[in-house]
């Protein structure tokens, strides 16, 4: 066994010398370790137009324009897999490096202000789908001890009837918040998150 593998081993040497000897480039299969990144290029006249022309306050404080947010959420829709990287492209002449650096910063509050209302909601349910199922635990636990020490009286079996399916009711409905909640926030979490982490970048766009 040992010869066959050396004699394997001296076959490929010599089909790599050949092939390197006649020009042909020989591929070697290394894992990708550099994840895709995907543009979001957005084109704009002015550095008003991310924002909303309702707020009159200055860009560090200002209101993001709707519009533009739902343009964001779509080109994400389309470029879900992997990071993203937003691209402004904005005629040269309007240019400010300053003006972007607090456009970045702001990007990137309210989207963090975005996450933690998201949070804030995911544990809002979280509690009460807990509560729920508390609640529902306490119904069984009675209608059990009410059946253990009490079995066969009309009274056990008239709170029987009614706290076994309220009992069941407050355990699916908690586990079902909790659970519906979760799915119906991922997706929209994943996206938020995405926004605070990618770059922003603005290019010069020169019009004729």
């Amino acid at each position: 066994m040992a010869d066959e593998a050396k004699k394997e081993k001296k076959d490929e040497e010599q089909l790599t010398l050949a092939q390197a000897a006649n020009g042909t480039q020989v591929a070697s299969v290394q894992p990708a370790t550099i994840q895709t990144i995907r543009d979001i290029s957005i084109a704009i006249d002015f550095y008003d137009d991310i924002f909303s022309d309702f707020d009159p306050r200055q860009f560090s404080q200002r209101e993001l324009s709707k519009d533009f947010l739902s343009e964001l959420e779509v080109r994400h829709m389309e470029k879900r897999k992997g990071q993203i990287e937003v691209r402004f492209f904005i005629p040269a002449i309007e240019r400010d490096t300053k003006m972007e650096g607090i456009i970045k910063k702001r990007l990137r509050e309210h989207f963090e202000e975005e996450l933690k209302g998201l949070d804030w909601e995911l544990r809002r349910v979280q509690k009460r789908g807990a509560l729920y199922c508390a609640i529902g635990f306490v119904l069984l636990f009675i209608e059990l001890a009410g059946a253990t020490f009490f079995p066969d009286s009309f009274l056990q079996k008239t709170f029987g009837i009614l706290l076994v399916p309220a009992g069941w009711y407050g355990m699916f409905t908690g586990i079902e918040k909790i659970i519906e909640t979760e799915d119906r926030l991922r997706p929209r979490r994943e996206m938020v998150q995405k926004f605070i982490k990618c770059n922003y970048i603005f290019l010069s766009e020169d019009k004729e």
